[in-house]
Formats: structure tokens, sequence, C-alpha cells
């Protein structure tokens, strides 16, 4: 589920600014993660078990379950979250944007996901800019009062960040980081990664 991705995300992150980790241990830290983000998403969650697997047994189930614990009490018990997720479907909505505006916002935010320069911008402002981005690149209305009502940011502010999300997807083919690429180049998604971006410049 989209759902499971973006609070992992969250996760990870909340985590990270409150506990110090050493570098061997941020896979744990990831796992993790998702392993309390599928039991609050998913009907069926998947067992820690699993977990330990894709972690290619680099973790043992107990050492799995105390990192629970700790992320848990670090976190005091706060999953409930908003998320990109959550802003981008209220202000696609408020948009009335299509499937292909929608495939290609969601790509945006997800390569805003793995950049670590995107902390700086709240979730909202990224789904805004995503969103914004999105109707620019695809010769829509870019600015809908509805979306400026419900996002409560100016374009101005926006701009910014839309901006250096586009940079992010003009510099995703030759990242190393090619995984959203590859998912959004699929027909099933539009192909929307093969779009060429509007240029803010």
């Amino acid at each position: 589920m989209p759902e499971t991705l973006y609070l992992t995300i969250q996760l990870i992150d909340r985590f990270l600014a409150k506990k110090q980790t050493n570098r061997k241990n941020l896979q744990l830290v990831g796992i993790t993660a998702m392993l309390l983000a599928s039991k609050y998403e998913e009907i069926w969650s998947p067992e820690v078990k699993d977990f330990v697997f894709i972690s290619d047994k680099a973790y043992t189930k107990q050492q799995l379950l105390q990192m629970e614990r700790v992320m848990l009490n670090t976190l005091k018990y706060r999953l409930t979250v908003p998320t990109h997720y959550h802003f981008l479907l209220r202000y696609l909505k408020a948009a009335k944007a299509d499937k292909k505006c929608e495939h290609y916002a969601f790509f945006l935010t997800e390569l805003a996901l793995v950049n670590y320069k995107c902390i700086k911008y709240p979730s909202s402002l990224i789904a805004t800019a995503s969103v914004y981005a999105a109707l620019r690149t695809l010769n829509k209305n870019a600015w809908p009062r509805a979306l400026q009502q419900h996002s409560g940011y100016s374009e101005s502010e926006v701009r910014d960040c839309a901006t250096f999300l586009v940079d992010l997807h003009k510099a995703a083919g030759s990242s190393s980081l090619r995984a959203v690429t590859k998912k959004y180049s699929s027909s099933k998604l539009g192909q929307v990664a093969r779009l060429t971006p509007y240029d803010f410049n």
C-alpha cells in the first residue's frame, strides 16, 4: 500500500531526528519502521520473519522486536501523522487532477522521499509543489483557486520547491537510485517518468 511507504519514511525521519543511530543499525531502523507501518496500514501485514528474510538475515527476530520497542518508545507511540500521501490525495482532488497528473505528482513526491535535501520542506509543501509541477508539465491550470485554498500556500512559496522537484526529475536518469524512475516508467503508471518536465527557469 502506498500509505505504508509514506508512513515508513515518516517513522524513519522522526526516529532518526530523536535518536542517534550508528550506521550498522540503519537497515534495522528501516525494516522496523516498515514493520510498524505495515501493522498500522495493512489489513494483512507481513510477519516478523518476512522482515528478517528481506534483510538477508542481517538481524534476528529478537533484534527486530527490540528495535520495535525502542522506536515505539522514542516516538511515544505516535503513529498517526499526516504524510505526503494524505496531502497529495487532498490536493489532487482540489485540483481536479486526471490520472496522468496524479501519477506524475506521485512520481515527483517519491523522488523527494529519497533525497536528503528535501527534508527542509514540510510534507504539505512537497505535496502542493508536486501537484503544481504536474499541472504545469501537463499544460493545465497550474494554480487553481481550490488548490491554493486547501494548501494554504501562495504560488511564490510553492514555486521554489516545485523547481527543486522538477530538477530531481531531470537528474533522475543519471541517478544511482533508479527504483522510482523505473517504477514510473511502466505503462501501468502512464510512463510519467519519461515526460519532459516543465522548465521553471
